[in-house]
């Protein structure tokens, strides 16, 4: 009687795992999905940044720089800026390895032209990286970093590339250099912002505050570097075009809004360096930006009315942006000297 209960028992156990395994759900996929094929998809740049306040800078009015000047056949352009403050090449290494959300991730649209940056708090770079499917990640470093071969040879720059390939959602991803601006050394833009010690003022005292040999060391390491180094596609030098506009009649103040940051004027110069490189403009025709949205000033006093730009500013603008584009490791001397 036991040995046939017990066979009994064996029966029903086979049975009902045979049953329930037939009739169970397969578990979800939890991995990305399948990259859309090209022509089926829209047509929309989808670019990020690893970097800190300079790329802030550079894209906080792209979106609108865009949508003024035109996109092209794009149906939209995507700009993100993963942003630590001051983060150096050392920095991303040592966020990557801990798998700290230190990031703010600024999203850009020329969907929204009219709307400054979404920022997300709290950002891994690998959740950065599997955002969106980007189309070109540029890197960058802290401008007191990147102004010496050191951070060019101990390996930080491929260590980050390796990480972002592993964790990239588009294989065709492809790299390029954010190449930001010098530092201003007016004293008096220093002195505004004291600090013990002053790090920033004993970089410029280690340049005898001597703007231009701060910039001279960038390209130089740029030039011996990046441009040697098959990963990256192209460079963004918009610190070429803040160099040419400072040999106008615009002084450090007009160009920059404390120790480092651009004024909004400056702002949107850098961006439409940006904007340039991103969509292949090799000399851009005018600028067509009349006015900075007050919903977008940062420096200005009276944020209350729109920042007009004027038809001086225009020109100065439209010169710096160009000679940066035909000569991006070169400050290209302005024709305008005397201040309208």
């Amino acid at each position: 009687m036991l040995k046939r209960l017990l066979t009994l028992m064996l029966v029903f156990v086979i049975c009902f795992g045979v049953f329930s395994g037939c009739g169970a759900t397969a578990p979800a996929e939890t991995t990305a999905p399948a990259l859309t094929e090209p022509a089926e998809e829209a047509k929309v740049l989808k670019v990020l940044t690893l970097g800190h306040s300079l790329a802030v800078d550079s894209n906080h009015m792209i979106n609108l720089v865009a949508a003024t000047e035109g996109i092209g056949d794009y149906e939209e352009i995507l700009i993100g800026t993963l942003y630590y403050s001051g983060c150096k090449l050392s920095q991303h290494v040592s966020f990557i390895k801990s798998g700290e959300a230190a990031y703010n991730l600024y999203l850009s649209s020329t969907a929204t032209p009219d709307k400054k940056p979404q920022i997300l708090d709290s950002v891994t770079m690998a959740q950065a990286l599997t955002f969106e499917y980007w189309d070109i990640i540029v890197m960058m470093g802290n401008p007191w970093e990147v102004d010496d071969a050191g951070a060019f040879e101990n390996g930080n720059i491929q260590f980050i590339q390796k990480f972002v390939n592993e964790h990239k959602l588009s294989p065709t991803a492809i790299f390029a250099w954010h190449m930001p601006w010098a530092a201003p050394m007016d004293e008096a833009l220093l002195n505004l912002y004291p600090h013990s010690p002053n790090s920033h003022y004993n970089n410029a005292v280690a340049y005898g505050l001597n703007k231009s040999a701060h910039f001279d060391a960038m390209t130089r390491c740029v030039e011996q570097y990046i441009l040697k180094d098959e990963t990256f596609q192209f460079v963004i030098p918009t610190g070429t075009a803040i160099q040419n506009a400072w040999s106008s009649y615009m002084e450090e103040k007009d160009l920059h809004r404390d120790y480092f940051h651009a004024t909004d004027y400056g702002r949107a110069m850098t961006s439409y360096v940006w904007y340039c490189k991103l969509m292949g403009i090799e000399k851009l025709e005018e600028i067509k930006l009349d006015a900075i949205p007050k919903e977008f000033l940062k420096s200005t006093e009276d944020k209350t009315q729109d920042r007009v730009i004027t038809e001086a500013e225009k020109a100065v603008m439209l010169e710096s942006v160009n000679n940066a584009l035909a000569n991006p490791y070169k400050m290209t001397q302005s024709q305008y000297t005397e201040k309208p």
